[in-house]
Order: structure tokens, then sequence, then C-alpha cells
């Protein structure tokens, strides 16, 4: 196989589900590495959160290179590991950033149920995994493999979870005397709400290609957003006050 043997809907998903890919690892890194400047565990959590989100994406895009670089595509097993693993720790790793933030050691039994929900989630998934691999995921065709009811349920779950907190931190922000501040919590409420819809249209099997773009466009610009409501360059900030 090679890009060549890829139909052009293969080829648009591919593509940019690697760009995006590409772009939230950079976003995220760049923000783990504000870090060693802060020190400030936050930012470790903040940066995971969004690299880990991403997850969903990965096997389309490494199976995208795999194929055009090596002539084959990655196993079933795989895309259940990469599709499925990932997205408990980016919840665990968002209630931690949403807690530090925003609760100050209030309603922290609401978090730590969260968080007891995706730790027990991961043990099952890794129990699944060696045991009935089929309740984890189906391949429906060739290269297309299906979230079950479990997977798929969770999977919306933790974008529900990821956007009602991101909402809450967003207008927490909106409302500070800062008008800085109020800017980074508009490009949060953005980033939530462009990835939301990403992932909740990528979750159907598109066959127009324009949607396809429009839907990988919207989780590429999650990501700038993502980042601006974190940390927004100061030149850019007191251009948007004085606009």
């Amino acid at each position: 196989m090679a890009f060549t043997d890829l139909s052009y809907l293969d080829l648009l998903r591919g593509s940019l589900s690697l760009a995006f890919v590409i772009i939230a690892l950079i976003i995220g890194l760049r923000i783990l590495l504000k870090y060693f400047k802060f020190k400030n565990k936050v930012f470790i959590s903040v940066s995971l959160t969004w690299i880990f989100l991403s997850a969903s994406w990965w096997w389309p895009s490494f199976n995208f290179l795999n194929i055009g670089l090596f002539g084959f595509r990655l196993s079933n097993l795989s895309y259940l590991i990469l599709a499925n693993f990932f997205i408990p720790l980016a919840i665990l790793f968002w209630i931690y950033s949403f807690s530090s933030l925003n609760l100050q050691n209030k309603n922290k039994i609401i978090v730590a149920i969260l968080g007891l929900i995706s730790v027990l989630y991961e043990i099952v998934l890794f129990v699944l995994l060696f045991t009935y691999p089929d309740l984890i995921g189906v391949e429906i065709t060739p290269g297309v493999i299906s979230r079950t009811p479990l997977t798929l349920g969770f999977a919306i779950f933790a974008i529900l979870i990821a956007f009602i907190m991101g909402i809450i931190f967003a207008f927490n922000s909106i409302k500070s005397d800062d008008p800085k501040i109020r800017w980074k919590g508009r490009f949060l409420l953005i980033a939530f709400i462009f990835f939301t819809l990403g992932a909740g249209l990528d979750a159907i099997s598109w066959t127009n290609p324009i949607i396809v773009v429009m839907i990988r466009l919207l989780l590429i610009l999650s990501s700038f957003a993502y980042y601006f409501g974190f940390f927004l360059p100061e030149k850019m900030a007191n251009w948007l006050i004085k606009a």
C-alpha cells in the first residue's frame, strides 16, 4: 500500500488529522515548557490535557504516515490502545487543572468522583484488552474500526466533562476585571466550543470533503485558541484590548 492507493477522502482525512495532531503536540509542548519558567505544576497538567485530548486522532494520523512511508497499515490492537487509553488520562489531567485553578478546595468531592471513574475505566480497558478486545472496538471494514457502546459512551462523557469544565473556566476568566484575562477567557471559550463541535461531528463518518475539511479546521483552530487561552502574547493582548 501507498498514498496512491488511498482515496481522495482518505487522503484528506489522514493528512488533516496528522496536521491537527502535530499542532496539538506542538501547542501542548510549548505549554509544558512554561513549567520550567514558572515552576507551576498546572502547566504540566494543562499541556498533557490537550496532548491526550488529541489522542483519538493519533491512530488515523500514524496509520496515514505508516501507509505512505512503509506500505502497510497499523494493527487493530494499536487502534484500541491509541484511540482509547489516553482519554481517561486527559480527563484526569484536566480535572486536576480545573480544581487547581478554580475550586480552591471547594466541591473537590465531585472532582474526586470524576477522577475515580476515569481510573476505574482505565483499569477496565486494560483488562478487556487482553480478554474481550471486541468490547473496546470492532473492525467494520479494512482500516475502519468502530468504537463499541462502552468506549463511545466514555468518549462522549469525556468530551462533555472537558466542555463543561472548560466553559466554567472560561466564564470565570471573562468575568475578571483584568482585560487581558477576559480575552484569555474568550479564547478558552472558543477552544472548547470548537473542539466539542469538531469531536462530535467527527464521530460521524462523513463522505463530503467540505465537511471533513471543516471538522479538521475546527480542531486545528481549537488548538491555537487553547494556547492563547493560557498564554496570550503581550502585543496581541494590547491590540485586542485597544480594538
